[in-house]
């Protein structure tokens, strides 16, 4: 099984952006710990980070047909 994650605006600051508030743990960290996760369920991770909300919709668009599913961190695109 394949799952799609996207990372949405500004976590690419994670563990830069205010680490009292978001803690210091780094995109990457998170992303490692999703890949371990994954493994031990025997789950395929698909990931990708943009501040561009674009690049996210044709992410999904491009692999929607292989994936069972997807996890959206949107962070900044739930700002107005």
């Amino acid at each position: 099984m394949r799952i799609l994650v996207l990372h949405g605006p500004n976590l690419n600051l994670f563990g830069r952006r205010e680490p009292h508030i978001y803690g210091t743990m780094t995109l990457a960290e998170i992303n490692k710990k999703l890949q371990s996760l994954a493994k031990e369920l025997k789950v395929q991770l698909a990931v990708v980070q943009s501040n561009h909300e674009g690049d996210l919709l044709d992410f999904l668009h491009k692999h929607m047909d292989s994936a069972a599913g997807a996890i959206l961190n949107p962070a900044g695109l739930t700002q107005h």
